[in-house]
């Protein structure tokens, strides 16, 4: 993202910058070496954060004042900020995409728009917190776990849940009402997934990572929500496509048999199949297919 750079005065020492994390998240230490005001006009896809390391600074962040330490700039939003000569400052560039996504997972459902954090970041605020730990752990040069691909994600999914957790923003309400919460958000990716592969060999495990919890959770909040458990949910999924079929081959009357269908859903145990189907919908499958005709005998 392109900005303006005013230097008022320069710094003997000179500009300094030192990259400490390249992934998804950007991150870097930056001094201009001088004092300088930075203008940065809106981006329509990234949030910036600034936690001032050392000298003083000031910001305006879409046209207000922002009298903290910290502050986080969102899309659409202009800064305006002015640094001492000495300073150093902590950047921290996170794509838009990363935000909504990772809210969407706390609401359940993706969000309308890009949310927009308070600007300023206090430093008595957790979040401030986990900035603070974040420069610490950077001190001596690049972040310590580079190396390890898979400790970098989950650093990035620590900092991103940090921060719609710990820093308000305009769906934090919405985040905390009845039914927004991640557990159930996980519910309704675990019933996503049961009705988009009812038809294919699912384990609770399979349910269980596509909600992303552990199985013992997933049970627990289809016990909570549901009063059932993850598998008993998804039988029932088969029974209705298997149901669903049935009528659709009774009205066409095509040359099928129930054990086809119940097969084609998952039921092999064809006496289960038929008590369950009949516990469910009050007739046996055979009735639904065949009505009063009964079976075609079909060419030997």
């Amino acid at each position: 993202m392109p900005r303006v750079v005013e230097v008022i005065d320069d710094h003997p020492a000179g500009g300094r910058c030192r990259e400490l994390y390249e992934g998804n998240i950007g991150m870097r230490v930056l001094s201009y070496g001088a004092e300088v005001r930075v203008a940065a006009p809106r981006s329509p896809d990234s949030y910036q954060i600034y936690l001032l390391l050392r000298g003083a600074g000031k910001a305006r962040v879409g046209g207000e004042h922002v009298d903290a330490p910290s502050i986080i700039v969102g899309p659409r939003e202009k800064s305006d900020m002015w640094w001492s000569v000495d300073h150093e400052v902590l950047i921290i560039h996170i794509p838009s995409a990363l935000i909504e996504r990772t809210l969407a997972d706390h609401l359940g459902d993706p969000p309308e728009r890009a949310p927009r954090f308070r600007p300023d970041i206090t430093r008595d605020s957790a979040f401030s917190g986990v900035l603070t730990m974040v420069s610490r752990a950077s001190a001596g040069g690049r972040l310590p776990f580079l190396a390890s691909p898979s400790a970098g994600h989950h650093f990035e999914q620590f900092l991103l849940h940090s921060l719609l957790d710990l820093q308000p923003h305009d769906y934090s309400a919405a985040r905390r009402g009845p039914g927004a919460a991640s557990r159930p958000a996980a519910l309704r990716r675990a019933r996503r997934y049961c009705e988009e592969h009812a038809g294919e060999s699912v384990s609770l495990r399979d349910i269980a990572a596509a909600a992303r919890v552990s199985a013992r959770t997933l049970q627990h909040e289809f016990r909570r929500h549901l009063d059932t458990t993850p598998l008993a949910y998804l039988r029932q999924v088969r029974l209705a496509h298997a149901h669903a079929d049935l009528v659709r081959l009774a009205r066409t009357g095509a040359e099928v048999t129930v054990t086809e269908v119940a097969t084609r859903w998952g039921f092999t145990h064809l006496g289960r199949f038929a008590c369950l189907y009949r516990e469910t919908y009050g007739r046996s499958p055979s009735s639904t297919l065949y009505g009063k005709r009964g079976p075609r005998a079909r060419p030997g």
